[in-house]
């Protein structure tokens, strides 16, 4: 995994064209010089997490990201002024020194002892990102038309925005026609075991406190949810982005920052029978941002049903159809096709 990471992330964020990005929101990569002791004295590599919400600036620094490190310090109600986070005795480290959109530099104590850390922004590229379909797939969206969607509540065509090659979702707006642009869309086609590649891209909504209402949609095989989900900084609990909403949590949090685009792999195979019988459960491999998160994965139910009635649940016997969820926020998706399998 740190070797994948490390490959994965090796160049410098680039600012121009994220108009709603916040410029200190993402990862940051350096080292700790100077440090005695364990861990950072013997592992000196060193990563750092900026996150903003409705308090201000969360700075997290931590040995590895992507992985469930513990965090080595966290300081929160950081405030940005022209042009820069200045760190005064910040933290349990004693952090000195400021924060810019292209770098950390700062002195601290650790372990009793004068230590300075630099890092560099980082810029995450998922490696799937563009990818073409294969020869045979399906596609779904080219950034061109709604051909391949329906609402899903309601009657008539898809009536998303497409925007830049995106499709967005558009809740509570209305076209010049007047015709409703909201709703949750599907599939015309159903589907049985299937690849899925997919890039999303949340908005930027750093003043919402609950986590919830941040960029919230969802990838939805028939009943079962793989969640969409502002979840930059957050633990990776349950029902954050990928998950299998509310029965499995991600292995780890991949997540990328709002207003990045980021892919989902998804492999989604159908419940078995042995006639009316279920034998084995609808089962999901995951992959976020290029980040393993979910390995052949049962499903137990559709999304609204909690644990203790699990078995009463009556998985889907046919094809199932793909569904992008409206959840209020404008979320957007692009480069959709699928492979059967």
């Amino acid at each position: 995994m740190k070797k994948f990471i490390l490959c994965l992330l090796t160049s410098f964020l680039t600012l121009a064209g994220f108009a709603q990005k916040d410029p200190f929101v993402g990862f940051y990569q350096g080292e700790i010089v100077g440090a005695k002791g364990y861990p950072l004295g013997n592992f000196p590599d060193l990563f750092a997490e900026i996150y903003k919400g409705p308090n201000g600036y969360r700075l997290k620094l931590i040995s590895q990201i992507m992985a469930r490190a513990e965090p080595h310090t966290i300081v929160d109600a950081l405030s940005a002024e022209n042009g820069e986070i200045a760190l005064k005795d910040a933290g349990n480290f004693k952090l000195n020194g400021k924060i810019t959109p292209q770098k950390i530099d700062a002195d601290l104590t650790y372990n009793g002892k004068p230590a300075k850390i630099s890092l560099k922004r980082m810029n995450i590229v998922p490696p799937t990102l563009g990818k073409k379909p294969p020869v045979g797939a399906i596609v779904l969206f080219d950034g061109k038309d709604l051909s391949a969607f329906e609402r899903v509540h309601g009657d008539g065509p898809a009536h998303w925005e497409i925007k830049d090659g995106a499709m967005v979702v558009t809740n509570g707006g209305k076209d010049k026609n007047g015709k409703n642009l909201s709703g949750t869309l599907r599939t015309k086609q159903a589907f049985d075991a299937v690849r899925l590649h997919l890039e999303f891209k949340i908005p930027a909504e750093y003043d919402v406190a609950h986590p919830q209402g941040r960029g919230n949609s969802g990838v939805i095989f028939g009943p079962y949810e793989v969640q969409v989900l502002d979840s930059f900084g957050a633990p990776g609990n349950w029902d954050e982005c990928g998950s299998i909403y509310r029965m499995h949590p991600p292995y780890v949090n991949a997540s990328l920052e709002p207003e990045a685009w980021q892919t989902y792999d998804i492999e989604y195979h159908p419940a078995k029978f042995d006639g009316d019988t279920l034998v084995e459960f609808p089962r999901f491999t995951v992959y976020l941002n290029g980040v393993l998160v979910q390995k052949d994965t049962p499903a137990y139910s559709c999304t609204s049903i909690g644990p203790r009635n699990f078995a009463k649940f009556k998985h889907p016997r046919n094809g199932v159809q793909l569904n992008l969820q409206d959840h209020t926020n404008k979320v957007a998706y692009r480069n959709i096709w699928v492979q059967p399998l």
